[in-house]
């Protein structure tokens, strides 16, 4: 098996068929399997993936959880990768979608053509619930490879964007299972980095719906923040080649989380300038 898309869902009838749909759309010419994963969900989302899972003729497995773990999605989000059989997996998340049918293709033709990468990402549009689109303002100018340090200090890897060495996931620290940070997709995405440069299609191949039930929403801007202040310590340990990057990266932080707390629009204003910074491939 090439490719393991990882779908985690909850709550989200509304969203999860065009979310799963945009998976099975894929056009690779190699086999992928879709996993989804739902959290217990009790909205009729459960009822959709049983519905996909009767009539496509594609890989599909669904992973119905009975109770929700409570942690976020992170048990939801890690059984999928544990069940995950090919060589690179993707992740999707139940309120979003892929946009480029051909997405999978790209990533894992960059990855085969580029093994120093153990991840590879792509740019991203953001919905608002107005109808606004906002192209992801974190995205480095062009493509190429970067090191994971370029990743620490700031995140052009949103989690829809994302496709991995499964061999990569394979040495996650012990702890990552159980965080409680608030920001575990950029956290993953770091952690996997240890193992290779970070390559970045500078292509957009997936919307990300921004609304009330979003991770910055759901947890607020300073524990989102915070959360990641409280990781370094650990990430110290495991990336002691990144000590100046970890370093730039708590300055901007305790900056962010001191102006986010003074001053919560003048944060919001800063946050839009900041993120027309682009960044360099190294």
């Amino acid at each position: 098996m090439k490719v393991s898309v990882s779908v985690v869902t909850y709550q989200q009838a509304a969203t999860a068929r065009q979310a799963i749909e945009s998976a099975l759309m894929q056009q690779a010419g190699f086999p992928f399997e879709v996993i989804v994963g739902d959290d217990a969900s009790a909205d009729g989302t459960r009822t959709i993936i049983k519905d996909i899972a009767a009539t496509t003729p594609l890989p599909f497995r669904p992973i119905l959880h009975d109770t929700n773990a409570g942690n976020f999605g992170l048990s939801n989000v890690v059984s999928t990768v544990d069940a995950a059989r090919g060589d690179y997996v993707a992740f999707l998340d139940g309120d979003d979608y892929w946009t480029d049918p051909a997405k999978l293709q790209k990533q894992a033709d960059f990855l085969d053509t580029h093994p120093e990468c153990a991840l590879c990402a792509h740019r991203v549009e953001h919905l608002d619930t107005d109808g606004a689109r906002v192209l992801s303002q974190n995205a480095p100018k062009g493509g190429g490879t970067y090191d994971v340090g370029a990743l620490i200090v700031r995140n052009f890897a949103p989690k829809i964007s994302t496709m991995v060495r499964r061999s990569a996931l394979a040495d996650l620290p012990d702890w990552y299972r159980d965080t409680t940070v608030a920001s575990a997709d950029w956290l993953l995405n770091v952690l996997v980095g240890r193992n290779g440069r970070v390559g970045f299609i500078d292509e957009v191949m997936a919307v990300h719906r921004v609304h009330e039930n979003s991770a910055t929403a759901a947890h607020g801007r300073e524990r989102m923040i915070a959360d990641k202040l409280g990781v370094i310590p650990q990430l110290r340990r495991v990336l002691p080649q990144n000590t100046d990057d970890l370093a730039r990266l708590e300055r901007r932080l305790v900056w962010k989380l001191r102006l986010a707390r003074w001053s919560p629009r003048t944060f919001a204003v800063m946050k839009q300038l900041n993120g027309m910074t682009r960044s360099r491939p190294q």
